[in-house]
Order: C-alpha cells, then structure tokens, then sequence
C-alpha cells in the first residue's frame, strides 16, 4: 500500500493525500476553495472578527491568520515533512503574542499523522486555540456513507450555529444507537455538526453498502469535534478542535473562550490527530 501527500508553503497545508494511486483530499475548486486549513490561533468566527486581548482589541480572521501565512519548510524525509512559522510585525498587529508554530507530516505505512506544536516566545502567558480542517473527498454522493464513534455516547453535547456564532442552546443529539450519525440530504443546512464531552476518541468514515470503511479518523488529543460539508458537495470535512466560534452571549475577551489554551513563556504545547486509510 502506498500512501503520499503534497504541501503547500502557503499555510502548510496539504494539498494531495494520494492511497494506493487514489486521490483521498479535497481539491480546492468544488464548493470550498481550500483543502485542509490549520487553524491557528482561533478556531471559527470571533464577533465581527474581533476580540479583546489584555484590554486592547484585535482583528483576527475566521479560523485565524495561519492557514494564509508563509511556512519554511525544515525537514524533507520520505515519509515526514516538518513546517514552522514564526511571528511577525503583521500577527503582532493581528495578535500581541511571539510564537513558533511547527506542523510535522508523518506516513507510517497506511496512516497520515498531523502534529502541531507551539512555542510561546512571548514574555507573558499565550492565549491560543488550535485546531484542523482536512477535507475529505467523496467517490459517490453524501447520502450514501455515514460515521462511526468506537465507543457508545451517554452524554454528548452537541452544538450549533445560531447566525454567525455558536448557540447558547444545545443542538438535537442526532447519534444513532449512541454511536451512528448518517449523513443526510440536509445535514449541513445549518453549518457543522459539531460535538463535545465525548468518550470516543476515533470515529470512521464508512460506506453504507457493505459498510465498507474508507479512513479512521484520531482525534485522541482534542476535546471537540466537527463534522462539515455543503449540501452535495463531493467532499466532507473532519474537524479536531481546542475552541471555537464566539457564542452567541460572549463576553468578547479572548480569555473567556472555552477551550482557549494557556501558554506560559518559553514553554511548548503538543497535539495530534491521525488518518487511517483503507484500500478497496
């Protein structure tokens, strides 16, 4: 079996994952025009792209300014390729806080591993959040593939999208035998399916004829998870995330978001998640 991906400098972000002569990512023209976005250091939409950062606002993006950013690459092996980007006079106008973001790529055999690190070189305590965004490309319509949690779910918290921002109320849990979310004609209307206080820690694509498996997903390391696509669009998004979009009823400071990490100077934080692939 043969696993291979391709990297682009903008944003380190993946623009191939070849299985087995089989192209298995997005590609960037239908419907979304990006593939697999770090997000980087928010996830989702924060109040009128803005927030408060030790009593001064900020303007940051939508899933923040790394996935648009320069990375070098530093290490180039067969089967790893590793990306930094640093700070700059422009984040620091978009965010008061000097870092080093490290992305690493590892192949092992049929798995795709994505490994993020952080290092606070700031002075003062770093406040970030993290997350992925690879999208996935469908062989055949939305309808006929579902998900499958490894562990049964007795209190999931689901949540959604009220306008722009996350709801202070929670979503309908939609899990099928606490474990199965099938993907219908209207799943996405209303944005991502997104999800929090889950025991499982992988959850896999699968066909629903012959339920065959197509990838494994490993989201281990990270506390919220988020399924997106766009009603028939021949990709889906898989989502590990720390934090996300401001609620509905926040209090606009940057601290106050759940999930929001902590950083203290000269200290480094790791996370990961993982793609296992299956052959036909």
């Amino acid at each position: 079996m043969a696993l291979s991906i391709k990297v682009s400098n903008i944003g380190a972000e993946l623009t191939s994952i070849n299985f087995n002569g089989v192209e298995m990512l997005h590609d960037g023209k239908n419907f979304w025009d990006r593939q697999a976005p770090i997000l980087f250091p928010t996830v989702g939409r924060l109040r009128d792209n803005k927030t408060i950062i030790n009593d001064k606002e900020y303007e940051i993006p939508q899933h923040g300014f790394a996935k648009d950013m320069e990375f070098e690459l530093i290490e180039d092996l067969e089967n790893a390729k590793v990306y930094i980007n640093k700070s700059n006079e422009n984040t620091l106008k978009m965010y008061p806080f000097e870092f080093e973001l490290y992305v690493a790529y590892i192949i092992q055999k049929d798995v795709l591993t994505v490994k993020y690190k952080v290092i606070n070189k700031s002075k003062n305590q770093m406040l970030f959040g993290i997350g992925g965004h690879p999208g996935f490309a469908l062989q055949f319509p939305q309808e006929e593939y579902y998900f499958e949690l490894n562990r049964k779910e007795t209190n999931p918290k689901f949540m959604e999208v009220e306008g722009n921002y996350i709801s202070n109320n929670p979503a309908k849990n939609i899990l099928k035998d606490n474990k199965i979310i099938e993907i219908e004609k209207d799943s996405f209307i209303n944005d991502a399916i997104m999800m929090k206080n889950l025991k499982s820690t992988k959850i896999t694509l699968k066909q629903k004829k012959d339920n065959k498996k197509i990838l494994e997903f490993n989201f281990e390391d990270f506390p919220i998870l988020a399924i997106w696509s766009m009603p028939n669009a021949p990709f889906i998004c898989l989502e590990p995330w720390f934090n996300y979009a401001d609620t509905v009823e926040g209090t606009g400071y940057f601290k106050d978001k759940e999930g929001v990490i902590k950083l203290e100077p000269e200290k480094e934080f790791d996370c990961k998640f993982s793609v296992k692939f299956f052959k036909e």
